[in-house]
């Protein structure tokens, strides 16, 4: 890739990218094609999680080459690896259906903990960038404008070192972070929306009449962050995936060199 320099100052700032033809117009059909077939079919792993096994399907590395492929995309694992290291990793890989009513995460948050903490009488010196350990990545399946629901992100809110509350909503019900008020990310067929987990956002509902929202997600992490390939504890890697993989494929699944704790 050309020089991606001003693209991580833009995440450093803004906490989030939209970029699009991260996919080609055919890679995405290629790869909706393959997230339709994935929800035509049962899945026991899917129900694990209970209300969500509608709209949700794990371990996308598993049903088709086409999703391997995501894993060091060219037109975008050069910017993930320059924000989190060259020793990041893949820890997981969805696929999400959003029908006409539904929204897959509706209330902003952050993900899982806030990460670095901070009183909110205590600034933050804008010299200061905010380490990202975890990124999030949606691939964009189909067109996504506003009424279809796409990721909605609160600029500049990765440094806040809080959750949101009510109090930070403006006069639409969202919330806002000095004077940035949410967005909506929206993008055609290929576009990648990538963030850092502890923005504020949420997946917008979907507004359509008789449309699905279709994405695929990619999130990584910096070595230190485990994978969350479940069953957890016992998951093991197919051995046909890993000898299909270049060196940089493998290490991004996960088979790293020795390091400080192994």
């Amino acid at each position: 890739m050309s020089d991606i320099n001003p693209l991580i100052e833009q995440f450093d700032r803004d906490g989030f990218l939209v970029i699009p033809n991260a996919l080609t117009k055919h890679e995405a059909e290629q790869v909706r094609r393959g997230v339709e077939r994935t929800f035509a079919q049962p899945d026991e792993t899917a129900n694990l999680y209970g209300g969500i096994a509608a709209s949700w399907r794990p371990t996308m590395f598993e049903r088709g080459e086409e999703f391997e492929a995501l894993v060091d995309n060219p037109r975008i694992i050069d910017i993930v690896e320059a924000i989190l290291g060259n020793d990041c990793h893949l820890i997981a890989m969805s696929a999400l259906k959003t029908g006409p009513g539904e929204s897959v995460a509706p209330m902003f948050h952050v993900d899982e903990t806030v990460r670095f903490p901070r009183p909110k009488d205590v600034p933050l010196d804008p010299r200061i960038p905010v380490p990202c350990s975890n990124l999030n990545l949606n691939y964009y399946l189909c067109d996504v404008d506003e009424e279809l629901g796409p990721t909605q992100l609160v600029p500049t809110s990765h440094r806040s070192g809080r959750a949101p509350e009510p109090a930070d909503h403006d006069k639409r019900g969202l919330p806002a972070y000095e004077g940035r008020h949410a967005v909506f990310a929206t993008g055609e067929a290929g576009t990648a929306v990538m963030w850092h987990d502890q923005i504020w956002h949420r997946g917008a509902p979907n507004r359509s009449k008789d449309k699905i929202r279709w994405v695929q997600q990619s999130p990584y992490a910096s070595r230190f962050i485990a994978q969350r390939f479940r069953p957890f504890i016992n998951y093991h890697f197919p051995d046909e995936i890993l000898a299909r993989a270049n060196p940089r494929r493998r290490r991004l699944f996960g088979d790293h060199p020795p390091g400080a704790y192994g």
